[in-house]
C-alpha cells in the first residue's frame, strides 16, 4: 500500500513518527512531507523514523521524505484564506459553543489580523453572539457552499497526482484558516481518499472549523468521536478509536532516581512533601505569575503539611514565566540519569519554592517531577494528562478570567473534570482548592480511578498496550475495508478556470504602471509593476526559461532567480510549481518594484527578496547600468571603494554603489536554503556569480544552471562547467545572437506540474 503523510510541522512528526515506522516495516511504502520543511531536521526525521525500516531488497519500500506545498499560492489564496477566517468566526456560535467566549475572541482576533481591523476582539465576538441561532446555521451553510465552490490549486493536485497514495493521512487538518483543507480538496478532485490524524486532546473544540471533510477521523476515544459529530457534524461511522500514540514514549519511563537523588541538586528536602504546579499556554493564561505567586502565599498561609511542603513550578515549555530581570538560571544535573538535566530559577524569596524547567527528549526530567510529586496542580494544560500516566492526582483552582481567560471558557477544560469521568479535582476558590491539597497530603486518593481514566482517555485498547502498532492497524483495516472517498457537491466552474485567465487592464500606482503577465498555454497569470519607461514586460517572449519552469522546477524546490529584476519567473515559479524562491536583485529601482510585485501576487509568504549583488569577490562594488536605465537592469560590477561626490541630478546616477559578496559566502552567512536551481538573468553578472559559487556547483543538491548569453560566451562557458560535469540540456537560438541554455548534472526528471 502506498501511504502518504501530509503533516504541519516537527511536533506532528514526532506524534506519528512510530506509527510511520511500522507501518514502514511492515512493507507499505510511506512518504512523508511537511508543510514547514526545514532541511536542517531532515536528517531528526529520518532518525526518528528509519533505524528499523526494511534495507533495500530486505522487505518492503520503506520510507520517504518528499516535499509539499506549503500554503496556496494561486490568485485564489487570499479568498481562500478569509472565507476560511470567516467560517472560523460562525463556527464558534453554534449551540454548543455559545459559552466558550475565549475560542470566539480567539478566532475573531485571527480574522482582524487577515482584514486589519482595529476593533476591539471582545466587542465584535459580543456582536456575533448577537446572531440567531437559525442565521448561524444559515451563514455556515454559505460558507461550506463558498469553499467547496473554490477551484483546486493546480499545485496540490499535481502533488498528489505525482504520489498517487492510495490514501493520504493528514494532521491536524482542523486548524484556523487552515491551508491544508487544501490537500483534502486536491485528494478529492484525484479520487484519493482521505485520513485525519487527530494530533492533541483539544483539537476538535480549539482550533477553528474542519473546512474540508476528510473520509476518516483517527481519534484517541469515544469521547473525541462524540465531540467530532457535536462540534463537526462528521459521521461517527467514519471515526476510528486508536488511542493517543503521543504518549506511548511516555508510557515507557519508569523512576530512575529516589526520592533523595532527585531532590538533592534541587536544594530541597526529600522528607517533605512536594507539590508541582505545571503551568499552561498562551490560549489559557497570557500571565500566569502572578496568579503561582498567590497560589504560593495561599499554601504558605495554611496549617498543617501543605504549609511546609517543596514547591516545583513548571513552565510551559512554549512561554518563558519569567522576565529577564527575574530569570537567573543554574543549571542542575541528575547524574544517575544520562541527558536529564534541569534549569532552576528562585523567583520566590522562597527556599522551598522554585522554577524548573528540564531538559531531555525522553521527557525524563518531567517524568521524575511528576513522580517525585505527592499531587499536581494546573489550570488547563495537557501535562494534567501525563500526571494520569504516572498516577498522581490533579487538581485545579477555578482561576478567574484576569488571570486566565482560557481556562473555565474553553470547551475542553471540562473533559478531564473528575465530574465529568475525568481525573482532575476543582475548586471554586483558593480556600477550598487548599483544603482539598491538604485533604490529599493527608488521606492520598485511590490511584486505580486515575490509571483507568488514563487507560480510557488515552489507550482505550488497553493501558498497556502501545498505540502505535494499535494506529498502523487501523489504518491498514480502513482503507483495505474498501470504502469510498466520500463525495462533495459538484463544483462550478469560477471565472478564469479556462485556458487563459482573465487578464486586468492596465492600471498604475506603486512602482510603475501594472500590466497583466500571462501565458494561457502554461496557464500562468500575474500583474507586474513594471518600469516606468516601459510598455511592455520582455519576459513574454522568453520560451526558453518557460519551459525550463514547466520541465524542471518541481514542487517544494529551490530557486535562486539572480539578478531577477520585477521578479516575475520567480514569482512564477513559487505560485505556479510550489518553489521556494530566494531572489537577488541589487538595484535600488527593481527591488523596490520587486517588493511591490511580491505583494501584488501574495508571493511575500513564499519568495525572499534580497538586495544583494552577487559575483567573485566580497567588499564595495560599483554597478554600472546603460545610460537612462539606473537601478534597473543590465549592470556590470567591479570592486570600487565608495566615496563622496557631486550628485547625478534628477535623472539618476547610472552608477550605483552595492555591496559584494560571492554566492557561496551568501549562503553560509545567511543561512539561506540551499539551491536546487540557479536562474541567472543578466549576462554581464553570470560568470562573476557562478566563479563566486564553487561550492553550489560542486553540490549533488543542485539541478539545473539557467542563462542567456551571446552565442560564444555561452559555448565558452558550457565547455568550462563541463569539466565540472555539468552538460547542456536544452539549448534555445534566440535573437541578436544569443542562446538560452539549461545545463544539469543528470538527465532531466518529471517535474511534479509538468
Amino acid at each position: 500500500m502506498r501511504i502518504l503523510f501530509v503533516l504541519k510541522q516537527k511536533k506532528n512528526v514526532e506524534t506519528f513518527a512510530a506509527t510511520i515506522r511500522v507501518l514502514a516495516e511492515r512493507g507499505h511504502s510511506v512518504a512523508l512531507a511537511v508543510q514547514e520543511h526545514s532541511e536542517t531536521r531532515a536528517d531528526q526525521y529520518r532518525d526518528w523514523i528509519e533505524p528499523a525500516t526494511p534495507k533495500p531488497g530486505e522487505g518492503g519500500p520503506g520510507f520517504s521524505l518528499v516535499r509539499c506545498p506549503a500554503h496556496r499560492t494561486d490568485r485564489w489564496a487570499d479568498v481562500a484564506w478569509l472565507l476560511r477566517s470567516l467560517r472560523d468566526c460562525v463556527h464558534y456560535q453554534q449551540p454548543g459553543m455559545r459559552n466558550a467566549t475565549k475560542l470566539q475572541a480567539r478566532s475573531v482576533q485571527k480574522l482582524r489580523e487577515e482584514l486589519r481591523i482595529e476593533a476591539d476582539n471582545d466587542s465584535v465576538a459580543k456582536a456575533l453572539r448577537g446572531l440567531p441561532v437559525a442565521q448561524v446555521g444559515r451563514l455556515d451553510e454559505v460558507f461550506a457552499l463558498a469553499e467547496r465552490q473554490l477551484p483546486v490549486d493546480p499545485v496540490y493536485e499535481s502533488f498528489v497526482r505525482e504520489h498517487a497514495p492510495d490514501v493520504m493521512l493528514i494532521s491536524p487538518l482542523v486548524h484556523f484558516g487552515s491551508a491544508q483543507a487544501d490537500f483534502v480538496a486536491a485528494a478529492r478532485a484525484v479520487g484519493v481518499p482521505v485520513g485525519m490524524l487527530l494530533y492533541s486532546w483539544d483539537n476538535l473544540s480549539t482550533k477553528g472549523c474542519l473546512h474540508r471533510l476528510p473520509d476518516w477521523m483517527f481519534v484517541w476515544n469515544d469521547r473525541q468521536r462524540a465531540e467530532a459529530r457535536a462540534l463537526h457534524e462528521f459521521p461517527e461511522d467514519r471515526v476510528v478509536i486508536t488511542g493517543a500514540p503521543r504518549f506511548d514514549s511516555f508510557f515507557e519511563l519508569k523512576p530512575r532516581l529516589t526520592r533523595e537523588e532527585f531532590h538533592a541538586p534541587l536544594g530541597l528536602d526529600p522528607t517533605k512533601p512536594t507539590l508541582l504546579y505545571v503551568c499552561s499556554s498562551m490560549l489559557v493564561s497570557t500571565s500566569e505569575l502572578p496568579f503561582v505567586r498567590d497560589w504560593l502565599a495561599a499554601i504558605r498561609e495554611s496549617s498543617g503539611s501543605l504549609r511546609d511542603c517543596n514547591i516545583l513550578v513548571r513552565p510551559h515549555p512554549d512561554i518563558e514565566l519569567l522576565a529577564e530581570v527575574q530569570r537567573s538560571e543554574d543549571e542542575i544535573r541528575w547524574p544517575s540519569v544520562r541527558g536529564a538535566k534541569g534549569f532552576v530559577s528562585r523567583p520566590f524569596n522562597d527556599p522551598r519554592a522554585i522554577v524548573l524547567k528540564t531538559s531531555d527528549r525522553a521527557r525524563q526530567g518531567l517524568f521524575e517531577s511528576l513522580y517525585h510529586s505527592a499531587a499536581v496542580v494546573g489550570l488547563n494544560t495537557s501535562a494534567e494528562l501525563e500526571a494520569a500516566i504516572v498516577g498522581r492526582p490533579v487538581y485545579t483552582v477555578i482561576a478567574g478570567d484576569d488571570a486566565a481567560d482560557g481556562q473555565s471558557s474553553t470547551l475542553h477544560f471540562h473533559y478531564l473534570l473528575e465530574e465529568q469521568g475525568g481525573c482532575v479535582q476543582r475548586a471554586n476558590s483558593l480556600g477550598a482548592h487548599i483544603a482539598q491539597l491538604q485533604g490529599e497530603l493527608d488521606r492520598p486518593r485511590d490511584r486505580s480511578n486515575i490509571r483507568r481514566f488514563a487507560g480510557e482517555f488515552l489507550r482505550p485498547h488497553g493501558i498497556d498496550q502501545p498505540v502505535a502498532p494499535v494506529f498502523a492497524d487501523a489504518i491498514e483495516r480502513t482503507v483495505r475495508g474498501g470504502a469510498q472517498p466520500q463525495t462533495e457537491a459538484p463544483r462550478a466552474v469560477a471565472a478564469g478556470d479556462g485556458d487563459a485567465m482573465s487578464a486586468p487592464t492596465p492600471e498604475s500606482g506603486g512602482s510603475g504602471p501594472i500590466i497583466p503577465l500571462t501565458y494561457p498555454r502554461m496557464k500562468y497569470d500575474l500583474r507586474v509593476h513594471t518600469m516606468p519607461h516601459s510598455r511592455s514586460v520582455r519576459y513574454r517572449s522568453d520560451k526558453g526559461t518557460l519551459q525550463w519552469l514547466w520541465r524542471d522546477v518541481a514542487i517544494g524546490d529551490v530557486v535562486y532567480d539572480i539578478d531577477c529584476g520585477v521578479g516575475a519567473y520567480g514569482m512564477l515559479a513559487a505560485k505556479y510549481h510550489g518553489a521556494v524562491v530566494v531572489a537577488f536583485e541589487p538595484g535600488f529601482a527593481a527591488f523596490k518594484t520587486l517588493c511591490d510585485n511580491l505583494h501584488l501576487n501574495a508571493c511575500d509568504g513564499s519568495v525572499l527578496p534580497i538586495s544583494l549583488a552577487l559575483a567573485d569577490f566580497e567588499g564595495m562594488g560599483e554597478l554600472k547600468y546603460p545610460s537612462g536605465l539606473a537601478g534597473w537592469r543590465g549592470h556590470s560590477v567591479r570592486a570600487a571603494a565608495w566615496k563622496v561626490k557631486r550628485s547625478s541630478g534628477g535623472e539618476g546616477s547610472v552608477k550605483q554603489p552595492a555591496y559584494v559578496m560571492p554566492l557561496d559566502q551568501a549562503i553560509s552567512r545567511y543561512g539561506l536554503p540551499a539551491p536546487h536551481h540557479l536562474h541567472l538573468n543578466n549576462a554581464q553578472s553570470v560568470e562573476r556569480v557562478l566563479a563566486g559559487a564553487t561550492g553550489v556547483l560542486a553540490s549533488d543538491q543542485l539541478k539545473t544552471i539557467v542563462f542567456t548569453l551571446s552565442a560564444d560566451d555561452g559555448e565558452t562557458l558550457a565547455a568550462r562547467l563541463a569539466t565540472q560535469k555539468w552538460y547542456i540540456t536544452r539549448h534555445t537560438p534566440m535573437t541578436r545572437g544569443r542562446v538560452h541554455m539549461v545545463m544539469s548534472k543528470a538527465p532531466r526528471a518529471t517535474a511534479a506540474t509538468r
